[in-house]
């Protein structure tokens, strides 16, 4: 059941409108907590009460402690409140995956989870852009910033490409573990379609994190010991730039990219950076817990600098809000985890097995993109791609998955896992 309830928040959260709304986060709360409950009744009945040890928990620890603290010396208490618990669902779901996807069965059934949902939400987009959005309950006009962007069933197009730049190196790490025959046809026509996705998203930081994404992963495998394709990986390369320079002669994201500098419906660069100085301000008022967590909507009204046509609900800049509302001692904390993050990944590359350096390279390549894309944009202020992403996060720091079916030599299992509490 705890699996299944992850499987459920994964293709819950991104269908509907991204769960930016109240009604879809108390979803989120309710279905974690029934996973959390099925959990801690499944160990209590089997009486397995091991810890499973990641290079995250300490961090993770200490982050909450920031976060409490910050609570209590919040500018907006309740506002707080609800932060706190969103953020206690995330890390919840993170020990789920870590606990409770073991088997190299269960690592594939959740990737075909996050591939799938992707494929759905291209089919959505591009069925909303060319048939005149048959989906009324899809319909965001009202408040999109442009509805001719293709933002399938998120209320925003760069959200959109923030959760497609996250499955696209997914998916290209799940193609080097080995898929033959009709599975490899059909991923890979898969992944031609997350690309158009990404690209009809016009989402320039959406490109911009999907190129850092795929870069890491390039660099990653052309020095991997265990990779013997580097130049399948060279020609690759060479066939994404000709695909760039092709898709940029393109004379809708020539348009789209020539609005960096302009000022447009949507926040340009340099907005951005003028709502950013507000932001710094707005920390040095508040250094040591910040202004509470979730509380930047409500305070930075008070430190918006003049000239900004548009009300900033978010910081457009993943790491200034999150400073803004936790307070400068989180620096050492997001560092430390990312540290912890790239260190563990790099060290299960070096595992022999094609689906833990494949799984792991995808999902570190995705967390790198989203990572760069933060920083123009709020995506992990986004419940359904904060979810993505802690659960990418929890596949490269867990442990390595066991094989279905114990493996045998000179009569002797060698790779079963013994399991407390059962008989021998």
């Amino acid at each position: 059941m705890p699996r299944y309830a992850l499987y459920a928040l994964l293709i819950f959260t991104p269908l509907a409108r991204a769960s930016v709304q109240g009604w879809a986060i108390s979803i989120i709360n309710l279905v974690t907590l029934l996973a959390l409950t099925a959990l801690l009744l499944e160990k209590t009945l089997t009486w397995e009460w091991q810890w499973i040890k990641t290079p995250l928990d300490w961090p993770i620890l200490i982050l909450l402690i920031l976060v409490i603290l910050s609570a209590i010396f919040s500018m907006h208490r309740y506002t707080s409140l609800w932060a706190f618990i969103l953020l206690l669902n995330y890390i919840t779901i993170y020990y789920l995956v870590i606990h409770t996807v073991k088997t190299r069965s269960q690592v594939r059934h959740l990737f075909y989870v996050i591939i799938g949902v992707a494929a759905l939400l291209t089919i959505i987009g591009l069925l909303k852009i060319l048939c005149g959005n048959p989906f009324p309950w899809w319909d965001y006009t009202a408040f999109q910033y442009n509805p001719n962007r293709l933002s399938a069933t998120f209320g925003n197009a760069n959200h959109l490409a923030g959760y497609m730049e996250m499955a696209i190196p997914l998916l290209l790490g799940f193609l080097i573990t080995g898929l033959r025959g009709g599975r490899l046809f059909l991923m890979n026509g898969i992944t031609f379609f997350l690309f158009l996705s990404l690209i009809l998203s016009l989402s320039r930081g959406g490109w911009f994190g999907a190129f850092a994404g795929l870069f890491f992963m390039a660099f990653a495998l052309l020095f991997n010991r265990y990779f013997e394709s580097k130049r399948l990986v060279i020609a690759l390369a060479c066939i994404f730039f000709v695909v760039v320079f092709i898709v940029l002669s393109s004379t809708v994201v020539v348009k789209r990219i020539r609005t960096v500098e302009k000022m447009e419906d949507t926040p340009s660069l340099s907005s951005r950076a003028t709502g950013w100085a507000g932001i710094v301000k707005m920390i040095k008022d508040h250094p040591l817990f910040g202004t509470g967590p979730g509380t930047f909507a409500v305070v930075f009204t008070q430190y918006q600098p003049s000239g900004l046509t548009l009300r900033y609900f978010n910081a457009h800049n993943d790491y200034l809000q999150v400073i803004s509302e936790a307070g400068l001692p989180i620096i050492p904390i997001i560092g430390w985890m990312i540290i912890a993050f790239y260190r563990k990944g790099f060290e299960k590359l070096n595992n022999p097995s094609r689906l833990v350096r494949g799984t792991t390279i995808g999902a570190m390549s995705g967390v790198t993109a989203i990572l760069i894309h933060g920083i123009f944009d709020f995506n992990l202020y986004v419940p359904a791609n904060a979810l993505l992403f802690t659960v990418l996060a929890a596949i490269v720091v867990l442990p390595v998955p066991t094989p279905d079916k114990p493996e045998f030599r000179n009569g002797e299992v060698i790779n079963e896992q013994p399991v407390k509490g059962n008989n021998p």
